[in-house]
Formats: C-alpha cells, structure tokens, sequence
C-alpha cells in the first residue's frame, strides 16, 4: 500500500481499545480490529492486510488480471 502522508503514529493501551461494531451480514469486516479512543478522537483500527485481501475489495483479482494481460 502507498500512502501519500502520515499524521500520527500512536501506541495505544488495550484500555484504549474496543471490539469492533457487528456489521452484520450486509459487509465483512474482518479487517476491523477495533475502535481506539485518543483523548477525545474515536480512531477505527484496520488490520490493512486483511483488508487488501479482502473480497469486498477486490484488489488481489483485479492485480491478478493485470498481471496475466
């Protein structure tokens, strides 16, 4: 993954750390590890491997394709 800049870099106490929300059967969010509270910020927490990987992306067929045209 590139990212054009990075704000922060924080480490978080598990006391800072929430299960993620139940999306239901609508989306998978297995990529989700949680949610995170910073002062009074809400941070949601992505495990980017799973989420790259992930169906609801796509992104591994789509650089699949590219790769055999």
């Amino acid at each position: 993954m590139v990212v054009d800049s990075v704000s922060d870099v924080i480490t978080l106490s598990p006391e800072q750390v929430k299960p993620a929300p139940e999306m239901g059967a609508v989306l998978d969010a297995d990529y989700l590890i949680g949610l995170g509270t910073l002062d009074d910020r809400m941070l949601i927490l992505v495990d980017l491997e799973k989420l790259m990987t992930s169906e609801d992306m796509g992104l591994v067929q789509q650089a699949a394709s590219a790769v055999e045209n």
